[in-house]
C-alpha cells in the first residue's frame, strides 16, 4: 500500500489555513490508515477462525430420547452450515444434571455446547440444594430452540373427555385419581403439580422408570390421566389408545389442531412446556455466541427440521440470547414455586 507525504497532500490548501488545521488534517489522516491497516488483525482477533476444530454438542439424556432427537437434527444442519464436524455426545444422568454440570466446567471456547431442557436447566434449581452449577450464572445462553408443550392425555376407554371432566373427577374424589410422570421432578410430574395447584385439586402422583412405561399406564388404565409430550403419545394416539384432551400451551399444535388449549377450557394462561435450550460455559466470549445463535436460527427454517420438529409436536422457537436468558429466568421462578409449594425434594 502506498501512502501519500501528508505535507505534500495538503500543499495545495489555502494559505490562510491555519497551523492547527494542517496538523489535525495530517493527524486525522494518519489514524484512518493505521486504522485501515490493523482492523483486519483486529476482526481476526475477535473470533480467531472460530470454529477450526470439531465442535461437541452435549446431550443430557440417553439416545432415542426428544433432546437426543432435536440434538442430532442441530448437530447436522450446524455442521454442514459451519463446514465443520459438530458431534453429538450423550451424557445422561442425575435428570440432566451430569451433563448441564460438564459444559458448566468445560472451557469457555465456543467448542462445547449444552443442549438443555426444562429439567436440567430450570426445575433442577429447585430440586436440588446443592446443585453444582447455576444456570444463569454458570452459562452464556445461545438460544431457546424449541418448546415441546405437554398433552393432557387418558386412556381411551377412560370415561374423561375434557379438561372439566378431570377437574370435575378430581374434586369429587380427592387425591383418589393418580397421574405417571417419566420420573420424580421432571415435566411430567411438575406439569400435573401445577394443574393440580391452579386447579385446586389433589390427585396422586406415581412415577415410572422413563416415558413408555408412562404411556403404558394410561393405555392400560392402572393411571387415569397423563401430562406428556406429543411425540411420546404419538404412536398411541395413532392407534386410538389413548385421548388427548388439550394442550398445555398458549396455541393449539399443528399436529393437533382439533385438540383445545387449556386456556380455551378454562384454566387461563396455563402453560407446561418441555423445552430445549442452547447454552455454552460463561465467559464464552460474544461473537462466538452470537455466530452460534445466528447458526442455530438459519438451522430453523430448514424444511426438514421444520418437518422433523412438527412430527416430535415441536415448536421452533429461535430466541436471540438476551430474550431466551430472560426466558430461563422466568422459568426457574415459576418451578420454582411449584416445587416449594408442592415440597418436592430430590436431595
Amino acid at each position: 500500500m502506498s501512502m501519500m507525504n501528508p505535507s505534500r497532500q495538503f500543499a495545495s490548501l489555502p494559505l490562510t489555513t491555519s497551523r492547527v488545521t494542517l496538523r489535525t488534517l495530517a493527524g486525522a489522516a494518519a489514524i484512518a490508515c493505521v486504522a485501515a491497516l490493523t482492523a483486519p488483525v483486529a476482526h481476526a482477533a475477535s473470533d480467531n477462525g472460530y470454529p477450526n476444530k470439531p465442535i461437541r454438542l452435549i446431550v443430557p439424556y440417553a439416545a432415542g430420547g426428544s433432546t437426543d432427537i432435536i440434538g442430532r437434527l442441530l448437530a447436522q444442519k450446524m455442521g454442514d452450515n459451519m463446514k465443520v464436524s459438530v458431534v453429538v455426545d450423550n451424557k445422561p444422568g442425575a435428570n440432566g444434571t451430569i451433563g448441564c454440570d460438564l459444559v458448566a466446567k468445560s472451557p469457555a471456547d465456543g467448542y462445547t455446547i449444552i443442549l438443555g431442557d426444562v429439567g436440567c436447566m430450570a426445575m433442577a434449581p429447585g430440586l436440588y440444594t446443592k446443585l453444582p452449577y447455576n444456570p444463569l450464572k454458570d452459562f452464556s445462553v445461545v438460544s431457546l430452540v424449541g418448546r415441546s408443550p405437554l398433552v393432557l392425555t387418558v386412556g381411551s376407554k377412560s370415561p374423561l373427555n375434557s379438561l372439566s371432566d378431570l377437574t370435575a373427577a378430581a374434586k369429587a374424589a380427592p387425591a383418589k385419581l393418580n397421574f405417571p410422570s417419566s420420573g420424580t421432578g421432571g415435566p411430567n410430574h411438575l406439569g400435573a403439580e401445577l394443574y393440580a395447584m391452579q386447579a385446586d385439586v389433589k390427585v396422586t402422583h406415581v412415577p415410572y422408570k422413563g416415558s413408555a412405561p408412562s404411556v403404558v399406564s394410561l393405555v392400560s388404565g392402572e393411571t387415569d390421566f397423563g401430562f406428556l409430550t406429543a411425540v411420546t403419545i404419538n404412536s398411541q394416539l395413532k392407534a386410538g389408545n389413548v385421548k388427548a384432551l388439550a394442550v398445555a400451551h398458549s396455541e393449539r399444535l399443528s399436529g393437533m389442531p382439533d385438540v383445545p388449549t387449556m386456556s380455551e377450557q378454562g384454566l387461563k394462561g396455563f402453560t407446561a412446556d418441555a423445552w430445549f435450550m442452547a447454552a455454552v460455559p460463561a465467559g464464552t466470549p460474544q461473537p462466538i455466541v452470537d455466530r452460534l445463535y445466528k447458526e442455530i436460527a438459519k438451522a430453523l427454517p430448514d424444511a426438514e427440521v421444520k418437518s422433523k420438529f412438527d412430527s416430535a409436536g415441536v415448536l421452533p422457537s429461535g430466541l436471540d440470547p438476551k430474550a431466551s436468558t430472560a426466558f430461563l429466568s422466568d422459568e426457574i421462578n415459576k418451578w420454582r414455586a411449584v416445587i416449594k409449594k408442592g415440597n418436592i425434594t430430590l436431595d
